[in-house]
């Protein structure tokens, strides 16, 4: 198999594989770090996304990373897949990859670290490259995070951070503006206003709030010499107001991102406990995430919440970043980072709010192995797309392992998650437990492999959803079900530990 191709099982339709545990997958390929970044295209029978790799037995592992296209059909084999970018210091998310029919952008920066060059690409239904366009944007501008590319009236604007030099006192706020084509139509560098954004939404009068970060010391990861920033900016680049949660506001954070759900706007970030020993003198050993609702003409704050309170175990309710969070049938939904004990063993933690801000339920995802991290939330018809990675099992090369999570509309990739919040979801049910035999004739044995996590549960499921049987034991490392009952056919187990951890595992009947 080449290293490039990565074999993806995605679950579309629920309704027929409602049942199944196949709503993740976690992919281990060859040794290199690899992580889907996000989506390109969702449609009734195919799927395309965007993968990175990278060579991590190079004498640098930062460097020699790949950006790859893969486009799987109804029955998730894959259809084509394209390296678009390969032997490259850093390949930055792509962007717009659907507001721009049939086209997308993306950066890539070579390996002399200091050439960041953007393009425009088109594709056609198989994934092969057409043209490739390279941006033209002003001065030493740089895109942050991915969706800060806005497509209107036939024009891109960049909303960007001018990087002189990669110091604090150098930075610039930067905008810029060019046609379909990437020539540059206009572009603004903000020489006193060091500022960078971590994501943009649209107003309903047709310009732009920006959200982010705005510096005061020197260094770029200065502790407490940044604060979260955000703006309102018009469609030629003039900044209309800015507001800046510093000291003396109750939601002095690390960085913002703005969400947009109907006419409401919406704030939201976080306070790290011990994370980079910032802002510890304010609020000590404290970790929050907050929400605010906000005033579209003015920015002012029409109301905020903290929640989520605990010590050095909740950061990142979009850690700044605008993608992870996204609105959806008059709900808003967002991915956190979840610290169990250490910044190593981190959960993603998938969480629905009201528009006042009010967690209705929330959901725990783990491989294996901790170190989990989110790079794209995708709502769909019935459910959510996750792309993530996590490091590997021996977590001493920096390996990491991309995986993708399916959600049903209850954030379950487990039939009856929902039954209890907050319980974590094993996406790697491999690597926990064992179900034997398989294919099973009058009994199946279930043996945890880590003895510190004992069965509390077991339940059986047809393919149809359906519960058959519920067992509720007491909380052992093995424990055996009778299915003398059960007709030939396919099965899901379902199981529960002490540790309030769900698993499902796949078996057959054969007589």
């Amino acid at each position: 198999m080449k290293k490039d191709i990565i074999i993806l099982v995605l679950l579309f339709n629920l309704l027929n594989v409602k049942a199944q545990s196949n709503y993740s997958k976690l992919f281990d390929l060859n040794g290199e770090w690899e992580a889907f970044t996000n989506m390109l295209k969702v449609g009734n029978n195919s799927l395309s996304m965007f993968c990175n790799t990278r060579e991590i037995f190079a004498s640098d592992s930062t460097r020699f990373d790949r950006m790859v296209l893969i486009k799987f059909d109804e029955n998730f084999k894959i259809i084509n897949e394209t390296t678009i970018g390969k032997n490259f210091y850093k390949p930055t998310l792509p962007m717009l990859t659907d507001v721009l029919k049939n086209k997308f952008i993306y950066g890539l920066i070579d390996t002399t670290q200091n050439n960041l060059k953007y393009f425009i690409c088109s594709y056609d239904s198989n994934l092969n490259i057409l043209s490739t366009i390279p941006v033209e944007l002003q001065s030493k501008s740089q895109v942050t995070y991915p969706n800060n590319v806005y497509f209107k009236n036939n024009k891109l604007y960049f909303f960007c951070a001018d990087f002189t030099t990669f110091v604090a006192s150098k930075l610039k706020l930067s905008i810029q503006c060019t046609d379909t084509n990437g020539n540059l139509l206009w572009g603004k560098v903000f020489n006193n206003n060091r500022c960078y954004t971590n994501n943009v939404v649209q107003t309903k009068d047709g310009n732009f709030i920006l959200a982010g970060l705005k510096y005061y010391g020197e260094g770029l990861g200065g502790d407490d010499s940044a604060f979260a920033w955000y703006a309102k900016v018009d469609t030629l680049g003039n900044i209309l107001w800015e507001k800046v949660l510093d000291r003396n506001s109750e939601l002095m954070t690390v960085a913002t991102a703005i969400t947009k759900a109907g006419d409401n706007y919406f704030l939201t970030g976080t306070q790290s406990a011990n994370y980079e020993r910032r802002f510890e003198s304010t609020y000590g050993d404290t970790s929050f995430c907050f929400m605010a609702k906000i005033n579209e003409q003015t920015g002012g704050i029409i109301w905020q919440k903290r929640f989520l309170y605990n010590v050095n175990k909740i950061r990142g309710l979009n850690d700044g970043f605008g993608n992870f969070i996204v609105y959806k049938n008059g709900y808003l939904y967002a991915l956190i980072s979840h610290n169990v004990n250490t910044p190593s063993e981190e959960y993603i933690m998938f969480a629905k709010f009201d528009l006042q801000g009010n967690i209705l339920w929330k959901r725990l995802f783990q491989q294996a192995t901790y170190s989990n991290r989110f790079y794209s939330l995708t709502p769909i018809a019935d459910g959510f797309l996750i792309c993530a990675d996590g490091k590997d099992s021996t977590r001493a090369k920096g390996d990491s392992d991309a995986w993708l999570i399916k959600t049903d509309s209850n954030g379950c990739i487990i039939p009856g998650c929902n039954a209890k919040d907050g319980i974590v979801q094993i996406i790697n049910p491999e690597k926990v437990f064992t179900v034997y035999p398989n294919p099973a004739q009058n009994e199946i044995n279930v043996s945890s492999i880590n003895v510190t996590q004992k069965i509390e549960n077991l339940a059986v499921y047809n393919m149809q959803g359906q519960l058959l049987k519920s067992i509720n034991t007491k909380a052992s490392n093995q424990q055996t079900i009778n299915i003398e009952d059960l007709v030939n056919g396919n099965y899901l187990l379902i199981i529960t530990t002490d540790k309030q951890q769900m698993a499902g595992k796949k078996f057959v009947v054969e007589r």
